[in-house]
């Protein structure tokens, strides 16, 4: 059997993992607001955070999963991931779909990506799931880094991913 690095517990005397449940959605609007600190830096267009009505469903939704990086001495937000659930319309197989991971410009190279896929990796197991998937560009060499270090596996063949509007 494969060992993969998110199968051992999280632990960190610096960085807490988070959860986040009704009673936290204040954390949604942080991290709209520092939204540049957590890809490349670079600034780019605003976008207001959720109002009251959708950041409560977010939290509360149980297909959800987001997990902030909490640093223990200074309480803020060093990094965070979220992603959900997929069913399937054929089978009661369901995988979680990791949609974004984030790091603090200033938490880089702490090990703050691997600590954030382990806890997601927990809560997906918590909930009976074991497989999952990312989308990266391959000039994203840090997520693309960061996936392979937990033992994510390349797809093979010519998958293209399209970007659809409705």
């Amino acid at each position: 059997m494969h060992r993969h690095a998110y199968d051992s517990a999280v632990a960190s005397d610096q960085y807490r993992m988070h959860r986040l449940r009704a009673g936290d959605e204040w954390v949604l609007g942080t991290l709209a607001r520092g939204n540049a600190r957590f890809g490349d830096g670079k600034e780019e267009e605003w976008l207001p955070p959720l109002g009251n009505e959708e950041t409560a469903q977010f939290v509360a939704d149980p297909d959800t999963i987001c997990i902030v990086a909490i640093d223990e001495s200074t309480n803020h937000i060093a990094g965070f991931v979220y992603g959900g659930v997929l069913k399937r319309r054929h089978t009661k197989l369901q995988h979680v779909c990791l949609y974004e991971i984030g790091i603090d410009i200033d938490h880089r190279a702490n090990g703050v990506g691997p600590m954030l896929m382990a806890a997601f990796g927990g809560e997906a197991r918590s909930m009976g799931i074991d497989r999952g998937f990312v989308v990266a560009n391959e000039a994203d060499k840090d997520s693309v880094a960061l996936f392979e270090s937990v033992g994510a596996m390349r797809s093979q063949g010519g998958d293209i991913l399209f970007g659809l509007t409705f």
